[in-house]
């Protein structure tokens, strides 16, 4: 018996052969194709939001600059108001200069002095005082306030309590007050050097 095929046959077995090999590549090919377009659009929407949120950081980056170039020249104007020192203790050591300074200049006797530092609180500055003792008449009592007041330091009196030791004192002697006094100011923070 001889097997040969009619071209009609083979035209036929052909176009079967095309049919069943298109229908598997589309059966197959078709969702693989679908699939990969989807996750190529998510990757297109996930980069697109990361570049939108990167616009948004750099924005606010730039903002954040700004804020703290404006903040350091805040802080540089007050340099000059501020307590000079390394550290806290330096620093209620100048107050207690400048405190010292004033009752000189007006006359006043100081007495025992006691520095302090807040040094608990967190934040640029740190408050810084002195409380003291002096004795002195009116106007040099006066004289040393004004002068903590208007001087080039920003200071502030906290406490303040004048009293007449000897009230009853003859009219040709110098009144003498005594002044117990709480001053503060303040310093920048140093910076630590080991932090990151």
């Amino acid at each position: 018996m001889n097997m040969r095929m009619s071209v009609r046959d083979r035209r036929a077995l052909t176009i079967g052969a095309a049919a069943i090999v298109g229908l598997t590549v589309l059966g197959r090919g078709l969702p693989a194709l679908l699939s990969w377009e989807r996750r190529e659009a998510a990757i297109a929407e996930k980069r697109g939001a990361d570049l939108a949120l990167a616009r948004v950081q750099i924005t606010r980056a730039r903002m954040v600059q700004d804020s703290a170039r404006a903040h350091g020249a805040r802080i540089v104007a007050l340099a000059p108001l501020l307590l000079g020192g390394d550290s806290p203790a330096t620093a209620s050591a100048t107050l207690a200069g400048i405190l010292s300074g004033a009752a000189a200049r007006a006359n006043v006797r100081v007495g025992a002095l006691q520095l302090h530092a807040d040094t608990a609180t967190r934040g640029t500055f740190v408050r810084v005082g002195v409380r003291g003792e002096v004795t002195g008449d009116i106007a040099g009592v006066t004289a040393m306030l004004a002068s903590l007041e208007r001087g080039p330091t920003m200071l502030a009196i906290r406490e303040l309590s004048i009293t007449q030791p000897e009230p009853a004192v003859a009219s040709d002697h110098m009144e003498a007050l005594h002044v117990e006094l709480m001053v503060e100011g303040l310093m920048q923070r140093p910076i630590d050097k080991g932090a990151p």
